[in-house]
């Protein structure tokens, strides 16, 4: 009975879908209205509605965790230090030569960061319209978009995450391959091909993921071109051609730390240390699948009516079509799936290819409305209260600042654990190159690391710092007991509490060395208590 129900509504759907095509005469009348608007008119508002919808969180230094690394990172670069030799992260140089760019804008590069992240939500969800134009009206593309925009912030995409900003990129190359569906040149095929796979070459320099949208973007350009008769032997030309420009940025970077002597941290780092990270447990990835399946099911559940129904009406349009959104959005899941590992903002890379596949769904009638209203009301309600305590965090970082900048003038920093955008605040140096947290506290990232994660804390804290910055609780739920109980012994030892700040979710606490502060035989609180066992 209950497929009986579900086959009628797809019929419904189907049986009254408006397609916009070009043999297709019928349009809405938002359609006819914005005919008579400049061509340029649907982008300018969407990039509109991006910058008025994530300007909450403009100027927010703490609005994320990893990209107050990239930053942080960014600006190294420009004062000469090395990704992967000097500052250690598994990230490709591409997201950290973009920050670096973003610190050439001048000013203290948060808000300029946000607003570049910003534009490039605005390409995606331009793209995101017009593809979905392909095959539905103007109401259905710009709920798509505003649905992309939306689920960013759910999925810990409010900020400058890696996907936010490649997916841009990788959008751009899909709108490519379904431009190649109006054509039967072979010389314009070939044009397109081009341009997608150096778009993916660029993308998986900010995060490897995409190289599975990438092969099966390549594969397709190549089936489009046989079935435009080019003969093998040219086709496997342009094949060579598609993977060396795909490859090019990669082999730059290769050939960069080749040159300058350190290939071997590069390699590293960007592609031997993904192999000796530990697994999480089962239950967590049980539970990070359980979390995006809940913070996202307002495009997850109705993704397969949304097929049956593209099914049903391949015929009308481009029939190409169906089969190459289809193919997007597994390669997306394929490569979502790939790490293993299913953190929430993994996921930003199926959205663009599931909000195109909803969007027929967002008609007349009581399922359409009620697909609507998930699409959009779902990602508000569930977009988190920080998003809007930007003031708070900044008032944070502000006493934070003040706390540690007279003790680390001539010494460094240590972020043990807390916002590692206070590198950047305070212009200390770091002790480490591990400066992520993360990295030498985290049992899953100290295996990764090349190091013997014991004897670079023990190093460390041999060095002296300055201050350390801990907090009341762990950020990951568990924590190396070998790091820490190190640390707690170096804070008992040499160091006096001197801040604690409470940063919305966590108390920070800064430590100051003792030999620095005008009180220093004088211990304020107990280490323990500012590291949780």
């Amino acid at each position: 009975m209950k497929s009986l129900i579900f086959q009628a509504e797809v019929g419904a759907l189907s049986s009254t879908m408006v397609t916009i095509s070009p043999g297709n005469t019928r349009k809405s009348t938002l359609d006819g209205v914005a005919a008579k608007l400049p061509g340029w008119w649907p982008f300018a508002l969407i990039t509109l509605l991006c910058i008025l919808l994530r300007l909450p969180t403009f100027g927010n230094p703490m609005l994320d965790y990893d990209e107050q690394l990239y930053l942080v990172v960014g600006d190294r670069i420009l004062h000469g230090q090395l990704p992967y030799v000097d500052l250690w992260d598994r990230k490709p140089i591409g997201l950290f030569l973009f920050y670096a760019g973003v610190r050439l804008l001048g000013g203290g590069g948060i808000i300029q960061y946000q607003l570049m992240a910003a534009l490039c939500v605005a390409v995606t969800s331009s793209v995101i319209w017009s593809i979905v134009r392909r095959s539905a009206g103007m109401l259905q593309g710009f709920v798509a978009a505003l649905a992309y925009v939306l689920l960013l912030n759910v999925l810990s995409g409010m900020g400058g995450q890696t996907p936010v900003i490649y997916n841009a990129l990788t959008a751009c190359a899909v709108r490519a391959a379904f431009r190649s569906n109006d054509t039967q040149r072979r010389s314009r095929i070939v044009g397109l091909a081009l341009t997608a796979m150096a778009l993916m070459g660029v993308a998986i320099q900010f995060k490897y993921m995409p190289v599975v949208e990438g092969i099966f973007l390549g594969i397709w350009f190549l089936w489009r071109l046989r079935r435009a008769d080019m003969p093998l032997r040219r086709l496997i030309l342009v094949a060579f051609a598609m993977i060396t420009v795909a490859l090019l940025p990669t082999i730059a970077a290769f050939a960069y730390y080749a040159w300058i002597g350190h290939l071997d941290a590069f390699i590293q780092a960007n592609f031997i240390s993904v192999f000796h990270r530990k697994p999480f447990p089962v239950e967590t990835r049980l539970l990070q699948i359980k979390f995006v399946l809940a913070k996202a099911i307002c495009v997850i559940a109705p993704a397969p009516m949304a097929l049956i129904l593209r099914w049903r009406q391949r015929a009308v349009g481009n029939p190409q079509d169906f089969w190459l959104l289809a193919g997007w959005t597994l390669s997306a899941v394929a490569g979502f799936s790939m790490l293993g590992d299913f953190y929430d903002f993994y996921f930003i890379t199926v959205l663009p290819p599931l909000c195109i596949v909803v969007a027929p769904l967002v008609r007349g009638g009581r399922m359409g409305f009620f697909i609507s209203c998930m699409l959009c009301l779902w990602p508000a309600l569930l977009t988190p209260s920080n998003y809007f305590k930007t003031s708070a965090y900044e008032q944070a970082a502000r006493q934070l600042t003040q706390a540690i900048t007279p003790y680390v003038t001539h010494r460094c920093l240590y972020v043990y654990d807390g916002p590692t955008i206070l590198y950047l605040l305070t212009g200390a140096c770091s002790s480490s190159r591990y400066i992520y947290p993360d990295h030498l506290t985290n049992p899953t990232e100290t295996p990764a690391l090349g190091v013997d994660a014991a004897a670079e804390e023990a190093r460390l804290l041999a060095s002296r710092p300055g201050a350390i910055i801990t907090a009341d609780r762990p950020l990951v739920p568990r924590v190396d007991p070998v790091t820490q109980k190190l640390v707690q012994r170096a804070l008992a030892r040499d160091y006096v509490l001197v801040a604690r700040v409470s940063v919305i979710e966590r108390v920070i606490y800064v430590w100051a060395l003792k030999d620095l502060h005008p009180s220093r035989t004088v211990r304020i609180a107990d280490p323990g208590a500012a590291i949780p066992e």
